[in-house]
């Protein structure tokens, strides 16, 4: 799951490569590779030739605006991701990639992404359009430098195991499981614990936290090579607490396995 380092950094590359460029065709294979006209609930026509004006991010939500006026918007929440390709659109009768839906630029770029329900993914957005499902979101740390104080009380009115509370879109939107690992590791927090549970340091650690591991990821690509040596989330894979050097062990949260450190996470 991509989670918002990983959809800012897709911005950015989307950004480069799309702006002021116009969309030539959208397509959508379902789950068996095979191309289907309806998939992504709007007709071709709406976006054919439109000119990428701005390409925008907020939360898990991508937003391409379209001359100017309308307003692509992209969930990529969940279990979708979404990356920029090269190469021609497929040929008519041509199989694609398993539930994916591509749209295509000129210049032979195209935006990929690849997952389940497509349809409920997308959504043209006019100056009538009703964007209730963005209001319902939380503070995007990447973005309102001043949601802390948001943020602490929303954390003040919560009752639920912390990691639970990350993952709530409501409360910041899109952190995906392994940011939400990382922000824990670094404030020293066990992911079952609640927030009633917590003292008034914790919760500071836990709120400075958010910002600077999800600015941290992105400075470095979103890549657990290039994160500091001190991160979890590079030992996934040796399964050793780069902190104490025991073994990292996972737990179920809310249905949901979380890694963490038993010595290091109290």
């Amino acid at each position: 799951m991509a989670g918002l380092p990983e959809i800012e950094l897709l911005k950015e590359r989307l950004k480069r490569a799309m702006l002021h460029k116009r969309i030539g065709t959208l397509q959508v294979s379902n789950a068996r590779g095979e191309q289907v006209a309806d998939g992504a609930g709007m007709e071709d026509e709406a976006l054919k030739g439109r000119e990428i004006t701005d390409v925008r991010r907020y939360g898990h939500y991508l937003f391409l605006e379209l001359n100017r006026q309308d307003i692509l918007a992209m969930n990529l929440g969940g279990e979708l991701t979404g990356d920029l390709e090269r190469g021609p659109a497929a040929s008519e009768g041509e199989e694609g990639q398993r539930g994916a839906l591509e749209i295509h630029l000129n210049g032979h770029n195209r935006l990929r992404l690849q997952g389940t329900q497509l349809h409920n993914r997308l959504r043209l957005l006019d100056e009538n359009a009703d964007v209730d499902f963005l209001t319902k979101l939380g503070p995007d740390p990447l973005l309102v430098h001043d949601g802390l104080s948001v943020l602490r009380d929303a954390l003040a009115r919560r009752r639920s195991a912390v990691r639970n509370i990350l993952l709530d879109d409501a409360f910041v939107p899109g952190i995906g499981g392994t940011w939400a690992d990382e922000i824990l590791f670094q404030a020293r927090i066990r992911p079952d614990r609640t927030a009633p549970s917590l003292s008034e340091e914790e919760r500071s650690r836990l709120l400075e936290q958010i910002p600077r591991v999800l600015e941290r990821a992105v400075r470095c690509q979103a890549k657990p090579s290039l994160l500091p040596k001190t991160y979890l989330t590079r030992h996934h894979q040796d399964g050793h607490c780069p902190s104490c050097g025991g073994p990292l062990e996972t737990l179920a949260v809310g249905g949901k396995n979380a890694l963490f450190c038993p010595v290091c996470q109290q």
